[in-house]
């Protein structure tokens, strides 16, 4: 026969063993819960970076198309045989990087492999203006001695492409050059001249 404190002694490791599972089935359902909440979580952030994937790649679409539009107008309106330029973002080794291409003729290339230094002058300027008008801050670009590679006779038509500039995007321009061409379609022009070391500056328009 079983005596009383056999019984008693099975019945307190009964309810031990009751206790443990229990114990054991509340962790088991708070990590259920945990494990749920997790998924969720992954969910919405997987969610969360589609949105934003193409976010970025629509502003990248229209990054590259303001852009290559701006840096074609300016080459179109100064050469008479103009590349066409195209920005396109890439992802390389994990990042997103731009390259540059002029094409001509349906050829492309890298501009500093397949153009002279005059069209690389004018998209260079052209760049500029664009990232400027992207997220513009001062309105007043200072430009030194400013294209010195292109052809004289282009000169007077480059003039005119810096004054359609300044018009389409309200961008003002300080150039200092020694070239006349560059000035024609300028608002104002000063003439500065050096005599013995005194400077003279005279207003010629």
């Amino acid at each position: 026969m079983i005596g009383k404190i056999e019984i008693d002694t099975i019945k307190s490791r009964v309810d031990q063993a009751v206790g443990k599972r229990d114990l054991l089935t509340r962790q088991l359902e708070s990590v259920q819960l945990d494990i749920t909440n997790l998924e969720k979580y992954v969910e919405d952030c997987q969610k969360a970076r589609a949105v934003v994937t193409a976010v970025a790649e629509d502003t990248q679409k229209k990054i590259e198309f303001q852009i290559s539009n701006i840096v074609s107008l300016a080459l179109s309106s100064v050469f008479p045989d103009p590349y066409e330029f195209k920005l396109q973002f890439v992802t390389r080794r994990n990042k997103i990087e731009a390259d540059l291409i002029f094409i001509k003729n349906g050829n492309e290339g890298k501009p500093t492999e397949i153009a002279g230094g005059g069209s690389l002058d004018v998209a260079s300027f052209a760049l500029k203006t664009a990232i400027w008008a992207i997220k513009p801050t001062n309105n007043v670009m200072i430009l030194d001695e400013p294209f010195h590679f292109l052809s004289r006779n282009l000169q007077s038509k480059c003039s005119e492409m810096i004054k359609m500039i300044n018009r389409k995007m309200g961008l003002q321009f300080i150039i200092v050059s020694h070239i006349i061409e560059i000035a024609e379609s300028a608002d104002k022009i000063f003439n500065v001249t050096n005599k013995n070391g005194i400077a003279t500056v005279e207003s010629s328009k």
